[in-house]
């Protein structure tokens, strides 16, 4: 079946499109193009001048409609991957907080089950935590921090396919054998809670750490020690070129003058927009 959209204001990583238009085959996108003239045989949807953008892929949600997915059920992560369809998104990828061994081995059995569905939306599992530098995690994940213990992910990370993304703090003892081993077998390794400087950033980013979660969230800025100044991990991560960046662009973590930075100095194809969604999300 073809689906042409018009009329709308179309969202490409060029900018915005007017009076263009979406050619859909079996839910799949053929083209957009500048043209609004019908198609042949296609079933035309006047979008009559709304919005036109991408299905959101939702890389960075721990939660919603008053469940997290740490929870580890199948009604935790039904139910709030429900509430991030209803609003956009057409993929996720379930984020867990720092939780026991126990409560990750529950939810990579759950995510596992849910992802043989048919047509299953959840893409994987995202970890983040529980080897956080004690200092930038929050004292609500206290209990479980740790540094990174091989005898405890290798295991885990040979036993299933699920796990998709870990997040973890470069500078923890281990924490570049950690990157090294998830980067080996293909998984997103991202820094967070972190106050690495440059030299930390630059070696983790070579052992494997390609991505920065809730940039300038958890980590620090430009400082001073005395009379010297410091490159805080913001500015390392800006002068590391091929690492990705994820932003909370809510308008509450951060001001759009910030946001406008990043997008001029990372540029669309290494910075992406997350929620970092709660379960009252």
């Amino acid at each position: 079946m073809l689906t042409q959209i018009i009329n709308g204001h179309i969202l490409t990583p060029q900018g915005w499109l007017k009076d263009g238009s979406v050619l859909i085959s079996d839910g799949k996108i053929l083209e957009v193009t500048n043209s609004d003239l019908a198609v042949i045989g296609a079933t035309v949807i006047d979008a009559k001048g709304m919005y036109i953008v991408p299905g959101f892929v939702s890389m960075h949600a721990h939660g919603g409609a008053g469940h997290d997915f740490t929870e580890g059920t199948t009604e935790a992560f039904q139910k709030a991957t429900q509430a991030h369809l209803a609003h956009g998104a057409t993929s996720i990828f379930p984020t867990l907080s720092s939780t026991s061994f126990d409560n990750i081995k529950s939810a990579v059995a759950t995510c596992e089950e849910l992802m043989k569905a048919p047509e299953s939306i959840i893409q994987g599992l995202h970890i983040e935590g529980p080897y956080l530098n004690k200092k930038m995690a929050g004292a609500q994940w206290e209990e479980f921090l740790k540094d990174p213990d091989p005898e405890e992910y290798i295991p885990l990370l040979e036993s299933t396919q699920c796990i998709k993304r870990w997040d973890i703090s470069p500078e923890l003892p281990g924490g570049h054998d950690f990157a090294r081993y998830t980067r080996s077998k293909g998984i997103l390794t991202a820094v967070t809670h972190t106050e690495a400087e440059y030299p930390e950033i630059k070696a983790a980013f070579e052992a494997g750490f390609t991505h920065a979660a809730h940039f300038y969230n958890a980590m620090p800025g430009f400082h001073k020690r005395r009379e010297y100044k410091y490159e805080g991990t913001v500015e390392s991560v800006y002068l590391t070129d091929g690492m990705s960046v994820e932003v909370i662009a809510d308008g509450i973590h951060l001001p759009a003058t910030i946001l406008k930075l990043v997008y001029k100095l990372k540029g669309v194809e290494q910075t992406c927009l997350v929620t970092d969604a709660l379960k009252y999300a």
